[in-house]
């Protein structure tokens, strides 16, 4: 009878910690399960955020080239511009120049020393 008993309480211990060791591997594996899908989309994200980063790398360049390309282009404009001044500022002292001529020429031929001359 102690036997049986002794038997009865082990059998009882043993499935009570048979229960206990499958409810503590239920948990560990839904924990593994859930700690791997972490660690997946972690994983995803960071792949994610390695292309955007060589992505914003190679806008910062292309964007550096372009601006390098303005700049060289604003400094040629430049040149451009204080060369189109200078032409234009010549330009127009020979045209207030040639009015001037014009405006004696004018003065000198309607003198009345020019009409006699153009009479005779």
């Amino acid at each position: 009878e102690t036997m049986s008993k002794d038997l009865a309480e082990a059998t009882a211990a043993e499935e009570a910690a048979i229960k206990s060791y499958t409810e503590l591997m239920d948990a560990k594996k839904k924990e593994v399960e859930a700690l791997t899908q972490a660690i997946e989309s972690k994983t995803k994200m960071i792949g994610e955020l390695g292309v955007e980063i060589v992505q914003m790398k190679e806008d910062m360049d292309d964007t550096a080239a372009a601006l390098l390309a303005d700049q060289k282009f604003l400094k040629e404009l430049e040149t451009s511009c204080a060369t189109k001044t200078a032409e234009w500022e010549e330009r127009s002292k020979t045209r207030a120049e040639e009015l001037v001529a014009l405006a004696d020429t004018i003065k000198v031929l309607n003198d009345d020393d020019a009409l006699e001359l153009f009479k005779s």
